[in-house]
């Protein structure tokens, strides 16, 4: 056989992330028909809420996955596909939350979320590409280790700053009422 060559598909987890993404979109352009729902109101709690979770999965399941004394259910290729799709759709959640406000302390999470998610994406396409010019590029060094020197750290700092706006919020809109 000549060997034709091999269409590469489209990553399952972006198709599903593309999928709730539009899905979500329509909903929040349904409810903000009459303005941008407000960050501290029903959807907006919601939405941060529900961000948060799924990045504390993306932030979480895989790494614990990915241990080797550990086995979990599934093959770890599954479970980083699962923190692809969570670390994309939470942090969309997060920024609709937000009501595009970005002012203060959360503006800077947002502004540490977007960077994060920026070297996620990075991290994905060097972990997919892992080419021997990328590695040279490198000064011989693994890119990915490299990568993950910047990506862990950031995304640690980020739920630390993430941890202070929650409890910010709570203090300010909860127990000084």
């Amino acid at each position: 056989m000549t060997g034709i060559p091999l269409r590469r598909s489209w990553p399952s987890e972006l198709t599903w992330t593309a999928l709730a993404v539009a899905g979500v979109t329509g909903g929040y352009l349904l409810v903000a028909r009459h303005g941008t729902p407000a960050a501290g109101g029903l959807v907006g709690h919601g939405l941060g809420i529900a961000g948060f979770v799924l990045m504390l999965v993306a932030e979480t399941a895989y790494s614990w996955r990915k241990r080797p004394a550990r086995s979990g259910p599934g093959p770890t290729r599954v479970w980083l596909q699962l923190h692809v799709f969570t670390g994309l759709v939470g942090p969309y959640l997060v920024l609709l939350h937000s009501a595009f406000q970005f002012r203060g302390l959360a503006g800077v999470v947002t502004l540490v979320m977007v960077v994060v998610v920026a070297s996620g994406v990075l991290g994905r396409y060097v972990y997919t590409a892992g080419s021997p010019e990328l590695e040279s590029a490198a000064g011989g060094r693994q890119p990915l280790a490299i990568w993950y020197l910047l990506h862990v750290p950031l995304s640690a700092a980020l739920f630390v700053l993430a941890a202070v706006h929650i409890a910010g919020v709570l203090y300010y809109t909860r127990l000084l009422r």
